[in-house]
């Protein structure tokens, strides 16, 4: 398992535009919690670019996020936002695989079919976590968890959740990935298809209507791996309260289909409760007391290098 190295003051971090464009008086606002945190952002202009609905063209962009995920001298990759456009990349980035480096990944929403090409190569620790567009309206606890994920620090308590609700019970350990509900969905079938078997699956999604999300939990049921997924964690999947009977409903639908713990409230999603989730590390779900907490430590660390 490849892990990237906890970050330290002065950390650099290159900012990246892999997907939708954004509004540039904004960035600013989430830059400033990455300085207070002690951190170096560093973006080139291309960001800036937009070809429609993209933050610049596919060239580009593929270009902008394998020459970041190449550099020694980054320490992290952060996306600035998600949107639309990541795996349009996936293809393009192929070809930069072999020298493509560890920093430290993060990102949600689209930036999980980046996670998915990740995985799909020598398997190695990302996290899904906030865009830089809504680093500055974050919660206080999301923001505290977010500077413990960057930093590595005390990684037992910054990675464990309580309180969580019991769809349906039991326990179960696996290997822990976190995405957004639709790009799961429009990657199955292919070969950045989540793995399932195994996989405690936490999703999240947003701007969804309930039957939508009822379509997109009952496709994820009737995958062929669905019988060996080892738990579900549900965070925010977006939809309006007025509909919030309806998607219970379809929760309930969805967790009668499998045969793994099924938990939702979890801190995930498009709203201010967004904490850093690691992928591919081990950990465990006890639906009957609400705990998902991970089981090692995502972080390669210098003393287990160095040999001190």
């Amino acid at each position: 398992m490849i892990k990237p190295r906890p970050l330290r003051p002065g950390s650099a971090i290159r900012l990246v535009a892999p997907a939708s464009p954004f509004d540039p008086d904004r960035l600013a606002d989430g830059v400033r919690v990455l300085t207070d945190l002690g951190m170096a952002p560093v973006w080139t202009d291309r960001v800036f670019q937009r070809d429609g609905y993209l933050a610049g063209p596919d060239a580009l962009r593929a270009l902008e996020l394998a020459t970041a995920l190449s550099d020694g001298a980054t320490d992290a990759v952060v996306a600035i936002r998600g949107g639309y456009g990541v795996m349009r990349l996936l293809d393009a980035l192929e070809g930069h695989r072999a020298r493509m480096r560890s920093p430290l990944v993060m990102g949600f929403s689209d930036l999980t079919a980046l996670h998915l090409f990740l995985a799909a190569g020598a398997p190695r620790v990302t996290f899904h976590g906030p865009n830089v567009m809504g680093m500055a309206r974050l919660d206080s606890a999301s923001r505290a968890r977010l500077g413990a994920a960057l930093t590595g620090v005390d990684w037992e308590a910054t990675f464990s959740w309580g309180g969580l609700a019991a769809v349906r019970g039991g326990c179960a350990t696996g290997r822990l990935f976190a995405g957004n509900l639709s790009m799961i969905g429009a990657l199955a079938g292919t070969r950045y298809a989540a793995v399932l078997d195994g996989t405690i699956l936490v999703l999240e999604e947003v701007h969804e209507p309930a039957y939508r999300v009822d379509r997109l939990l009952t496709q994820l049921a009737l995958h062929p791996d669905a019988p060996r997924l080892a738990g579900v964690v549900l965070g925010d999947l977006g939809v309006v309260p007025d509909e919030r009977p309806l998607l219970d409903a379809a929760v309930t639908a969805f967790a009668a289909r499998l045969a793994c713990p099924v938990v939702s409230g979890f801190p995930a999603g498009h709203g201010p409760s967004n904490h850093p989730v690691p992928q591919g590390v081990r950990a465990s779900l006890d639906a009957d007391v609400g705990l998902l907490r991970v089981l090692e430590d995502p972080f390669e660390r210098a003393e287990a290098v160095d040999g001190g």
